[in-house]
């Protein structure tokens, strides 16, 4: 029993010396060769944009107050992709005066095929009448050169039952 308490005491004494040496107790120190560029360095081209055709406005049911926005994921392809840039995937409804975006933090080993996504967001007082709204989806890219929008694409938000 002895030998037992020894051989656990010493294992989590291992693991104890292990975290602090290879965290915060000594800076620099790493246990692993993998090094994780910062997000926003490296470099990135967009060789293509496709952008969904429509997004909805879900009218909200059983007594709720609030429509649902759904904007479906845009693809992205690379032509070059090094290093971790941010990727942002955005909206524009100006006659709502409403503008949302997503940021996606890549890494390395992205590739070169990527599906931007936007979360659904509630939108409260929607005017009754109208049926369709005029938005504009973008895609931005920021990197080691900055930060541009690499494509642009109008289309129609269609209010649904």
């Amino acid at each position: 029993m002895d030998a037992t308490r020894g051989v656990v005491v010493a294992v989590g004494a291992l693991v104890v010396v292990t975290a602090l040496v290879s965290g915060p107790l000594v800076p620099g120190l790493s246990l692993t060769n993998a090094q994780q560029p910062a997000y926003g360095e490296g470099t990135a081209t967009v060789a293509s944009v496709e952008f969904p055709e429509r997004a909805t406005i879900e009218r909200g049911g059983f007594g709720s107050e609030s429509d649902y926005l759904v904007v479906p994921p845009a693809t992205v392809r690379f032509g070059t992709f090094d290093g971790a840039p941010v990727l942002t995937y955005k909206i524009e409804i100006p006659a709502l005066n409403y503008s949302r975006g997503t940021t996606h933090f890549l890494s390395p080993d992205t590739g070169t095929r990527y599906e931007a996504t936007l979360r659904s967001d509630s939108l409260a007082e929607l005017p009754d009448e109208r049926t369709a709204f005029d938005a504009r989806l973008s895609v931005w890219i920021e990197d080691t050169d900055g930060r541009s929008r690499v494509a642009t694409q109008n289309t129609t938000v269609e209010v649904v039952e």
